[in-house]
This record gives structure tokens, C-alpha cells and sequence, in this order.
């Protein structure tokens, strides 16, 4: 079969092709379906790029923002690196949840790289001023599933460079003057329960915060969450050996630990202040119950060191109760966690410096407090001491 003229029909032209030029129907049927295919595939590939883009430009109060599906390369970048601790650690970034959060560090001299928000309200809140170098995404976040395990919606979410605590600001005039009270942190590992920590060390107007190399990373997500804000309230030093961490305390500072154990009689307070029997690092309450060798305490104050001859002494500390007086012109509590306890590091630490076990006493039963909690009563108390004075 022979046709004169075809008339081909596409999206962007009509053509009318002879076909004595090009042969038979068949042949320019031919060579029009690999065209017709050529531009769908090319259209597919334009539309997969246009997808990924955002689809509009928008200003606000001078900043540019763009708006983007849940599908963007940057919003699965940004839930990429919400669930790996790998990547945020190799790339030296952090993700904060909600205005509050995001605000606060902004105040504190962090700084933002994107910031993913859902409507023009919300991003009126911040302090605009301090996004002029990052990039502003508007994405309907209700659709993006950051962290499967949070059930809360998120209206907000940003990407900061790690901070480095040095550089950050904390303002007196905002937070008011801290005490002369630091808060050493000893292999607490839980990260909820070292969040709700810091947040107690912040309502209480800690000087500072140090933290045991020991101790999970404080700007997990979860730690994040759980301290509302206390990041950029105040000093937190992580990942401090023992000996980095002294030099992070002021000079003359009182180290006391925490300490719930109650195998001492409780008869009147004054003769509590004034123990002094010897005790191995496991009867301390919040201490590591594991196995010392003979070498760093041996198993009985008698015992001569199997090398040197010399005789073992366990370590020695006051014991008192937390709501007797043990506030001086600096001082430290150390808090253990729940599971390891306090290491020997620690109680040397506090030995040196002339501390004391502070005892917090509890009913027959119970064995031990929450760490925060704990920090709480501790902080709280010293803090009630400092304003008697």
C-alpha cells in the first residue's frame, strides 16, 4: 500500500512528510515511532529533573526560599542523614527539631546550613537576620518520614555545622548568671536519660556541664530532644578523659559524688559528716560493681601488694546527707549512670579534691534513683544553699 502524503501528529508540531521522499507507510511509521520515543523518553527524563527541583522561587523578609515535594533529592538527603550517626559524624552536621530548638541555637552563634519548614509562619519566627546564608526549604514535612519511632508532627527541622562549644554564645542577660556549680556526667549512656539530665543542669543555672569520654554523643537526636534547648544554655564539653577534665574545672573546685547507697546507720546527721570507714569502689552507691584487681584495691585493707609490699587501701570518703551543707566557692557533682556506675576515675577525682559522698536516702525496696532525677535533687539543692548564704 501506497499513500501520497502522512500526516504525523505530536505534541509540538504537525508534519506532513512525502512519502515518495521517505518510502512506504510503513517505513515512515516506522521512523516516526523511534521519533515519537526518543521525545517521550527525552520528556520523561525532563519531567524525572523538574520533579527533583524546587517548582518555585518565593521571598520572605528579603530571604529567598524554595518549594519542594518529599520526594527531593534534598529532603531525602536531609532524612539520610536524620538516621545515620555514621554520616552526621563523617560530615560534621546535626539536625534540630522545632522553632524553639532551631532558635535557640541561632541565638547561641550556631551555624544553620538548610532549614525545612512547612509554612511562612513558622519561619517568621526565627530570627531571619541569621539565615541569610542558609538555604530555606518550605516542604509539607507531615509527609516526610524523618524517624520512623517519632510519632510527634514536625513543622520544622534544620541541618547545622556541629557546633563548637568555644564559639557558641551564652547570654547572661537572657539566662541570668550562672552558679558556681558544675555538673560532671560519668558514663551515662542513655540517651534520654542524659538528655532530661543536661535539661536539669540548665534549669538550675550550671556554670557548665563535662562530660566522661564514656558518655553516648550529646548531639544524638534523641539527647537533643530530651534536653529541650539546655545545649545552647550553657557550656556541655563532651568526650573529656579524666585528666582533659580537670583542666576544664576552675581552679579550687570541690569534686562530690553522687551516692545512694544505705548500708550506713542513720542516726544523727553530724555523725553521718564524720564517716570515714574505708569502702571498696563497688559499695558506693552508682559505682561500678565490677571485679577491681589487687592492684587497684585489693580485697582487703590488710592485704600487702603482692609487687611492691606496700598495703592496699580502699578509698575514703565523708559521707553526709545531700541536704546538709557542701556548697563552697566552686563546686562539682558527678553522676553516674545507671548501669556502669561511677568510675574509679571519679571517686579519685573527688578524694583528691577533699569531696564527699552526698547521700541521697530511700526507702527499703528501692535501689536506686534515675540518674536525672538524681542530678536534679543534687542541683537543685545546691543551688537552694547558694541562696541561703
Amino acid at each position: 500500500m501506497r499513500v501520497d502524503s502522512l500526516v504525523i501528529r505530536t505534541d509540538k508540531l504537525t508534519q506532513r512528510i512525502d512519502t515518495n521522499q521517505y518510502g512506504d507507510a510503513h517505513a515512515v511509521l516506522g521512523i516516526t515511532s523511534d521519533s515519537q520515543s526518543q521525545e517521550k523518553a527525552t520528556s520523561k527524563r525532563e519531567s524525572h529533573v523538574l520533579s527533583s527541583r524546587p517548582s518555585h522561587v518565593h521571598a520572605v523578609e528579603g530571604l529567598r526560599y524554595e518549594k519542594a515535594h518529599p520526594d527531593d533529592k534534598r529532603v531525602l538527603r536531609l532524612v539520610s542523614l536524620a538516621r545515620s550517626k555514621k554520616l552526621r559524624s563523617q560530615q560534621g552536621k546535626i539536625l534540630l527539631e522545632g522553632r524553639r530548638l532551631i532558635s535557640d541555637a541561632l541565638d547561641a552563634g550556631a551555624s544553620p546550613l538548610a532549614v525545612f519548614f512547612s509554612t511562612e509562619e513558622r519561619l517568621h519566627k526565627l530570627p531571619v537576620n541569621r539565615l541569610t546564608h542558609a538555604s530555606l526549604v518550605k516542604v509539607k514535612l507531615d509527609d516526610v518520614q524523618i524517624w520512623p519511632d517519632l510519632d510527634m508532627p514536625l513543622d520544622m527541622i534544620a541541618i547545622f555545622r556541629r557546633p563548637d562549644v568555644s564559639k557558641l554564645s551564652f547570654s547572661e542577660e537572657k539566662y541570668g548568671k550562672a552558679l558556681p556549680l558544675t555538673l560532671i556526667c560519668d558514663n551515662l549512656r542513655d540517651p534520654g536519660n542524659l538528655g532530661a539530665t543536661l535539661r536539669c543542669a540548665a534549669a538550675a543555672g550550671c556554670h557548665s556541664v563535662l562530660l566522661s569520654s564514656g558518655c553516648v554523643d550529646i548531639w544524638e537526636p534523641k539527647v537533643l530532644r530530651a534536653a529541650m534547648g539546655a545545649h545552647f544554655r550553657l557550656p556541655i564539653i563532651p568526650n573529656l578523659s579524666w585528666t582533659d577534665l580537670q583542666n576544664h574545672l576552675p581552679s579550687n573546685t570541690t569534686v562530690h559524688v553522687a551516692d545512694n547507697s544505705s548500708n550506713i546507720p542513720v542516726t544523727k546527721p553530724e555523725l553521718l559528716g564524720t564517716s570515714r570507714r574505708r569502702k571498696k569502689p563497688g559499695e558506693y552507691g552508682w559505682v561500678n560493681s565490677r571485679q577491681m584487681s589487687l592492684k587497684e584495691c585489693g580485697e582487703d585493707e590488710d592485704e600487702e601488694d603482692k609487687a611492691g609490699g606496700s598495703k592496699q587501701t580502699y578509698l575514703v570518703l565523708e559521707t553526709q546527707p545531700y541536704h546538709t551543707s557542701w556548697m563552697g566557692n566552686h563546686t562539682a557533682v558527678v553522676i553516674g549512670g545507671e548501669t556502669h556506675g561511677l568510675s574509679r576515675e571519679a571517686l579519685q577525682l573527688a578524694e583528691e579534691t577533699g569531696g564527699r559522698r552526698l547521700l541521697i536516702s530511700m526507702v527499703r525496696g528501692v535501689d536506686s534513683l534515675n540518674a536525672a532525677m538524681a542530678a536534679s535533687v543534687l542541683l537543685f539543692e545546691g543551688r537552694r544553699q547558694l541562696s541561703a548564704k
